[in-house]
């Protein structure tokens, strides 16, 4: 081989390197960017072709066509590949990489609020809150002869002040807009027990949720009263339901007060018992015995003390139930002395309870609130569910003047819980002037007034 060829194929040898390193870096680039790469691509196979083409000839020119075949063969298929089934996983994974969870809803949007309802026991009450008449003829009653620091020996003469008068004349003052308010003598205080001009409660307050019960009353109608009860009966350890409790006592009493008065009565859940700290949301607390060992814990002791300080109301009573064939004969209703009479007052003696104020048992008069709150009882409680017995009148614990528990021997749930009883609806009756009562009194849970000061 001569110079000149040697020199041509050294030529051809470089054109041919670099056309393959130049198709070395467009496969690199191929993975930065693909489309710009493809055209690029292209045109350089193209350009490497024409090299070899060049740079080869004979049996080595049909060396390459085949070998340029097998590369177009592979890059197809690798294309083929990458579009058709590769691309799924890349949009994929894409998707899963670009997703961004929302951000957490801070705060609700207005239009989304939940709207305050009125319910029915409002509306009344709202439509009692009429502005009282103003008298016609307005004049001032106070002689004035003082201003300043004189004005209240100017108007109560009878009043010392601390500063001798100055002297100002009762012609130099004026007043605008002077309300006469009429004064009434009553045999006793009036309780209302729930006015929104007045006392300044929220309408949001007008839930079972927060006092359990409310009672809006008519001063000149006693059974114009209105509002709702939630009742709790207490439970405690070794009570038995079907000699200690009526099971269905209370059920129907609740029942005849929605039949019978306006005033939405329900029980709240079965039973409670005194540990539980929910009983300081009671308006009042049932509980009965009959033959059972009372064993209160220390904790329930001082729940139910703080619950009758603090506007609690407890009716407690002994039970008996009728047979079936002698009826309360026989039974020991009425009884005073019997084995839950003494464990029961002895509770309330407790120093964890009430102590010395547990022990201040009063009979309750015939002449009491208790019996003419909604029906009127001038004889006393009905007796028939103590026949025979010794015992004539209930028994009350008060404190700071509140009626706080109302103990019974006289077997007033019978009444309640036996179908079958005699004058039934007269023991329902006095239930519901019990509860009424309870929720009415001054000073209990019930009465919604204290809360708003």
């Amino acid at each position: 081989m001569d110079e000149y060829t040697r020199a041509r194929l050294e030529e051809r040898k470089k054109a041919a390197y670099m056309a393959v390193g130049a198709a070395a870096v467009i496969h690199a680039l191929f993975f930065l960017s693909r489309w710009l790469i493809y055209s690029i691509g292209m045109a350089g196979a193209l350009l490497l072709v024409f090299a070899l083409w060049k740079g080869s000839a004979g049996t080595r020119r049909a060396a390459l066509y085949i070998a340029l075949l097998l590369s177009i063969s592979i890059h197809g298929g690798a294309f083929v590949y990458d579009y058709y089934f590769r691309k799924e996983v890349q949009e994929e994974t894409r998707r899963l990489v670009r997703f961004q969870a929302p951000p957490p809803i801070l705060e609700k949007n207005f239009d989304l609020a939940k709207r305050p309802e009125i319910s029915e026991v409002q509306m009344e009450m709202l439509a009692s809150m009429a502005p009282p008449e103003l008298p016609t003829d307005i004049t001032a009653v106070a002689d004035v002869s003082a201003v300043g620091s004189d004005l209240l020996g100017a108007v109560l003469p009878g009043a010392q002040t601390l500063q001798s008068f100055s002297g100002a004349k009762a012609e130099e003052l004026s007043f605008d807009g002077v309300e006469m308010v009429a004064l009434g003598e009553t045999a006793a205080p009036v309780q209302e027990a729930m006015s929104l001009r007045q006392e300044l409660l929220n309408v949001g307050d007008l839930d079972v949720g927060r006092y359990q019960a409310i009672i809006i009353q008519d001063p000149e109608n006693k059974r114009n009263v209105s509002g709702f009860l939630n009742m709790r009966i207490i439970d405690y350890d070794v009570a038995d339901k079907n000699r200690d409790r009526f099971p269905t006592a209370v059920e129907e009493l609740m029942r005849y007060m929605r039949d019978h008065t306006r005033i939405k009565a329900q029980i709240q859940g079965t039973t409670i018992e005194l540990s539980d700290p929910r009983i300081m949301e009671a308006p009042l607390l049932y509980m009965t015995g009959n033959d059972a060992t009372l064993q209160i814990t220390d904790t329930e002791k001082r729940n139910l003390g703080e619950y009758l300080r603090n506007g609690g109301f407890l009716f407690a009573e002994e039970i008996r139930q009728s047979n079936a064939t002698t009826g309360l004969e026989g039974s020991g209703a009425g009884v005073a002395g019997t084995p839950f009479d003494r464990q029961f007052k002895a509770l309330m003696a407790d120093p964890l309870v009430l102590g010395s104020d547990g022990a201040k048992w009063q009979k309750i008069p015939k002449t009491h609130p208790l019996f003419y709150s909604f029906y009127d009882f001038p004889d006393g409680p009905p007796m028939g569910g103590a026949p025979g017995g010794n015992v004539f009148d209930l028994e009350m614990l008060e404190i700071r003047g509140r009626v706080a528990v109302i103990f019974s021997d006289l077997n007033i749930s019978w009444y309640w819980g036996d179908p079958l009883a005699d004058a039934r609806e007269r023991g329902l009756q006095f239930g519901v002037n019990l509860i009424v009562f309870a929720l009415t009194q001054p000073g209990g849970i019930a009465n919604v007034t204290q809360y708003a000061e």
